[in-house]
């Protein structure tokens, strides 16, 4: 078998059996993130037990709703408060509480001894099941300011995350990784993946344009005396004066894109800044353009229950010159103004950071040298916190800014909440996307995307010697939320958008393909659309490695209705010579028990062989899938939903693998191992690999079957992992992860 007809094979796999479709006033705990409030409570309309109230901030004319958390003077959390120890006041005028609630979030889960030595640590590849917004427990977004952040600085900005990512990540954490200089691209999504985390993470680099925020000393800054010197140094202020504005209108402009994602997430939300600061006046403090942009970002984080915290990633400045300053020249008057021009400077490029903060309920930690220490402080901090609610005046919904004080009456109680909002309804806040494109953006960069039509995308890497790198996807949509028309002769007519797009590692659209199309389908292929649903299939060339996120949008052009999906690869560079595997591909075998491959056996698929003269090369096609009910198989790579008693084929292509001299054969071994909820409930044994017949020793395809009838109804992920005992250690493994359901 040709190089070219051992690829047919496999992706003959995939597109198998894939037919045509082109084209409130009393207490309540809660323990977890919850559906919406009545805006006016009363007793008989509480939610039933099990029921909690939303803890999004409230802003309109029936109901203003606020958080607060209240800390004693250890500053542990007060959670045994009543509405009677409160006292809220807006612009000094005191309001009845007709809303008052207590959230507390379960404290999180700890182990209380080690796993059995027998039992092996969760892989560190293994993907996330996809979050749904109602597991969702903790919302975090770091925002790196990397428009504001020193060499030294991001590098621990850097250290902190993973630190976080490694060891204080939990089950049901939602999280994000935003830079503010370098674009607001796929991998800063918000993310129950790890892998994703860590991809953001190696992209958290220094930005040689970012603002300086450190003082400087010495002749180099202040310079000889004179007119004409002194005539080009306030020029040189007034350049970076109005520098530093732009950059910090991009740091706030970063946020403000944060504030809007996390805006229709259940529960409160915490934004983590970590910069070297950014002042709020301008150097010589009469520029206010920041501030009032940091005014209207605190009144959108307060709309949207978002508590943003500032981390100062220069920790505890000395302040003094250094051995790097050049200090001649200089008497001692001159060094003493330049030392009390640096704690003056410093202390400026603080206030934004404890402004924004303090405004939105949050504290900022300065002057500290662990960065991971505040983020365990905001951690804590969002363990649990009070929802207090009044119905505001018509006069306080005029536009303007009014503040917002909250009194506990118990002595020896802090409490901590927003500082104010801005008398404007949220109807007129939060427009809704009107336009088509508008639409599909909003579902594109949507946390939890759209959700009204059911996609579901699987994207799979593959490599060829005549076309080189590509990713083909799978876009698989239910038919039956799609609208339907009367059309000639009988037919049922539907039209559909589908836009694909494709994002780099740093952000950057690489492919965005939109296309509207059309089906007529007579009563028998209605029926079956209906039953089976459609699966439209795309190609993308990859010309780099690297990370990438693809994502696709599905829009019914009738009723707008959009569903979303998208999925993480990792491309690998096969011009370095090294072992890599392909994507993995599972269906069912065919029915002829003769054409089986033995349980986990490392053959190339009986199907695959069976199919190897379907397709001339690798391209784009489009077709219909099966899909009876949620509850019933479809085994096919689109959807992998298999019988209890039924059978896998998986097939993959195993590209550089290392070659004997003397026989020039590979020497691999194989293994398949079976994960749910994230514990290894099957593995096999490694396998030596057959490689006979395959005439393309770059690229082997190979595979095998896995009868699955000890397996329960569930979700699963299928691990295999590849060895080759030629190449070094450092390169001589390879793995891929599939995710499959068993009904």
């Amino acid at each position: 078998m040709s190089s070219a007809s051992s690829l047919r094979a496999l992706f003959a796999v995939m597109i198998m059996a894939l037919p045509a479709a082109h084209t409130p006033a009393r207490r309540l705990v809660q323990q977890t993130s919850p559906p919406p409030p009545p805006q006016k409570p009363t007793p008989s309309q509480m939610p039933p037990p099990g029921q909690e109230p939303e803890t999004v901030v409230r802003i309109n004319t029936q109901l203003v709703q606020i958080d607060a958390v209240v800390t004693n003077k250890q500053g542990g959390h007060v959670d045994t408060l009543n509405e009677e120890d409160f006292e809220l006041f807006v612009d000094g005028k005191r309001q009845t509480l007709t809303h008052f609630a207590l959230v507390k979030l379960p404290e999180a889960k700890r182990e209380t001894k080690a796993e059995p030595k027998a039992t092996p640590a969760r892989p560190a590849g293994l993907p996330n099941q996809p979050i749904a917004p109602e597991q969702v427990r903790r919302t975090i977004a770091f925002v790196v300011d990397d428009l504001g952040l020193s060499f030294e600085s991001t590098y621990y900005a850097r250290r902190a995350i993973k630190k976080f990512v490694d060891e204080q990540m939990q089950d049901g954490d939602l999280v994000g990784i935003v830079r503010t200089g370098r674009g607001l691209g796929a991998l800063q999504q918000f993310t129950s993946d790890r892998r994703i985390l860590y991809a953001a993470i190696e992209k958290l680099t220094w930005n040689p344009y970012s603002r300086n925020m450190l003082p400087r000393f010495g002749n180099d800054s202040n310079g000889p005396a004179g007119p004409d010197n002194e005539a080009a140094r306030e020029a040189t202020e007034r350049f970076e004066d109005f520098r530093e504005t732009v950059f910090s209108f991009g740091t706030l402009g970063a946020l403000n894109f944060v504030v809007r994602g996390l805006r229709e997430l259940p529960g409160r939300k915490m934004a983590i800044l970590i910069s070297d600061g950014f002042r709020l006046f301008g150097r010589n403090r009469d520029n206010n353009q920041v501030l009032e942009r940091v005014r209207r970002l605190v009144d959108l984080a307060n709309r949207s229950s978002v508590v943003i915290y500032s981390l100062d990633a220069r920790g505890l400045q000395v302040l003094m010159p250094s051995a790097a300053d050049n200090m001649s020249g200089l008497n001692g008057q001159q060094i003493a103004d330049q030392i009390s021009r640096a704690h003056q400077e410093n202390f400026e490029s603080q206030d934004g950071l404890v402004y924004v903060a303090r405004e939105t309920g949050g504290f900022a930690v300065l002057n500290n040298n662990d960065l991971n220490f505040g983020v365990q402080r905001v951690l804590r901090d969002n363990q649990s916190y009070y929802l207090l609610g009044f119905d505001p005046e018509d006069q306080q919904f005029n536009g303007r800014y009014h503040s917002i004080k909250v009194r506990v009456k118990q002595p020896g109680l802090q409490v901590r909440t927003r500082a104010g909002f801005f008398g404007v309804p949220d109807r007129e806040v939060r427009e809704r996307p009107r336009t088509r494109e508008a639409q599909i953006v909003s579902a594109l960069f949507s946390p939890f995307g759209a959700r009204d039509l059911q996609l579901q995308m699987t994207s799979f890497f593959f490599n060829s010697a005549q076309g080189g790198s590509f990713v083909r996807s799978l876009f698989h949509f239910d038919c039956s939320k799609l609208t339907f028309k009367p059309g000639e002769n009988g037919e049922k007519v539907t039209t559909a958008d589908i836009a694909t797009f494709t994002f780099n590692e740093n952000g950057q659209v690489i492919e965005q393909l939109g296309r509207t199309f059309s089906l007529r389908l007579n009563d028998a292929q209605y029926r079956a659309a209906l039953a089976k649903g459609l699966v439209y299939t795309h190609d993308t060339p990859i010309k780099k490695p690297g990370a990438y996120q693809f994502r696709a949008v599905l829009r019914d052009a009738e009723t707008g209705r959009l569903g979303s999906a998208g999925q993480f690869i990792q491309v690998p560079d096969l011009t370095k010579d090294h072992l890599a595997l392909s994507g993995l591909t599972l269906t069912a075998p065919l029915p002829n028990p003769a054409d089986k491959p033995s349980s986990g056996s490392p053959q190339p698929p009986a199907q695959a062989n069976a199919q190897a003269q379907a397709a001339e090369k690798p391209a784009a096609s489009s077709g219909a899938d099966q899909q009876p009910d949620p509850n019933d198989p479809q085994p096919t790579p689109a959807v992998r939903r298999f019988a209890r008693r039924g059978d896998i084929e998986y097939a993959a292509v195993i590209y550089n693998a290392r070659l004997d001299k003397q026989t020039s054969r590979p020497k691999l071994t194989t293994r398949i191992e079976i994960y749910r909820d994230g514990k290894p409930i099957y593995q096999a044994s490694d396998r030596p690999l057959e490689v006979a017949g395959q005439p393309d020793l770059k690229r082997i395809v190979f595979g095998g079957g896995l009868r699955l009838s000890g397996l329960a109804a569930g979700d699963y992920v299928l691990h295999v992992v590849i060895n080759d005992t030629l190449a070094k250690p450092k390169y001589a493994h390879a793995e891929q992860w599939m995710d499959f359901s068993v009904r």
